[in-house]
């Protein structure tokens, strides 16, 4: 068996696209053995690139949950399980009959995570529910657009976050079970999880003063070579630095931008001079400066680019596969160290069904 953290326990993964996939993940990189069980026509997200990058480290069996055979399966591989998670639609998997009274019915220990889009109950549980739609309900957008029109983040950060918390929720109930001998079902919910995600901004109390403004000291601006850097100075103790950094040392103590609501208020006039300054200079040489200065600021790259990065490269945080039906298949390294348990890496997302009779073998 892998080692770490979690080590001998063993996961039923019925997950599908992100949020559910990539939570199952996180427990596979935990040293979990991860069963994807997935219909024989695959997970409908095998055709995205990023189905490699959610589904690192499991097993797939492929079974049909609509034969009873099927469903024998996966009660028979839950008696042994530890861990069955689910991310359907509420109810799909109770007719299926794979839900959470099914499984614990021969398995009263079984920790059982189910993530919806809008809660198991409530008014919205039967619309269907994806990362993009939780982004414009929960603001997001609104957010990224700074007054504008609303901007939709590529990244599903929806999802990433529900699936942190389903793990989150797993873990806890598996410390639960080790005190207490009992399972539970735990869930949470895209909606849940914009909603955590933004804990910093559901705030409100009257008088509050909300705004999208750009603050100054805190945006991206373009060098002159054309290319961009983002400058995060949020203190006062970054905020002289930079004043002396571009040569004005006096309007550290300008009262017009003295203070964090300060710049912001008079940020037009400050975005300017910021503008016409970093125009001054290629990208380059500013990253320079600023690093001397010991000013916070990163130059704006690709995905691939930072992949290759010198320090990406010291944490290993890529690591490299020979993947059956792609060939040489670069992934996301294990983002977590431990100093005594460390998980063996589990190896590449498996092909559908690769693992099928070797499972069905360690089930009888």
């Amino acid at each position: 068996m892998t080692s770490g953290p979690l080590a001998n326990v063993t996961v039923v993964d019925l997950t599908s696209y992100i949020a559910g996939s990539y939570a199952a993940m996180m427990l596979a990189d935990l040293g979990a053995d991860v069963i994807k069980v997935e219909g024989l026509e695959g997970d409908s997200f095998r055709e995205l690139p990023g189905f490699y990058g959610w589904n690192r480290g499991k097993r797939s069996l492929a079974v049909n949950l609509k034969e009873p055979d099927g469903r024998a399966i996966v009660h028979r591989l839950a008696r042994r399980a530890d861990v069955a998670m689910e991310n359907m639609r509420p109810g799909v998997v109770d007719r299926l009959g794979v839900g959470y009274e099914d499984l614990r019915a021969v398995n009263p220990r079984i920790i059982y995570s189910s993530v919806t889009a809008f809660g198991p109950d409530g008014p919205y549980r039967e619309r269907p529910g994806f990362d993009p739609l939780l982004q414009a309900m929960g603001g997001v957008m609104t957010t990224q657009g700074f007054g504008g029109p609303p901007k939709y983040m590529r990244i599903a950060v929806t999802d990433y976050y529900t699936a942190a918390l389903s793990c989150q929720a797993i873990l806890a109930a598996l410390f639960v079970r080790e005190r207490t001998g009992r399972g539970q079902h735990v869930r949470t919910s895209l909606l849940q999880g914009v909603m955590a995600l933004q804990s910093g901004s559901v705030v409100d109390y009257p008088g509050l003063e909300r705004t999208y403004k750009e603050t100054p000291t805190y945006r991206i601006y373009r060098a002159q070579d054309g290319e961009w850097l983002f400058l995060a100075v949020g203190n006062q103790s970054f905020w002289r630095k930079l004043c002396q950094a571009i040569g004005h040392p006096e309007m550290a103590d300008d009262p017009r931008f003295g203070s964090w609501l300060a710049r912001r208020d008079n940020g037009d006039q400050l975005m300017t001079l910021l503008e016409e300054t970093f125009a001054s200079k290629p990208r380059d040489v500013w990253l320079r400066i600023l690093a001397e200065h010991d000013i916070p600021a990163a130059g704006t790259q690709t995905m691939l680019d930072f992949m290759k990065d010198p320090v990406v490269a010291h944490h290993k945080m890529v690591v490299q596969y020979d993947h059956p039906e792609i060939g040489p298949l670069s992934l996301m390294g294990h983002p977590l160290r431990f100093s005594e348990t460390q998980a063996e890496d589990a190896g590449p997302p498996p092909t559908l069904g690769q693992h099928t009779n070797a499972v069905l073998g360690e089930a009888g």
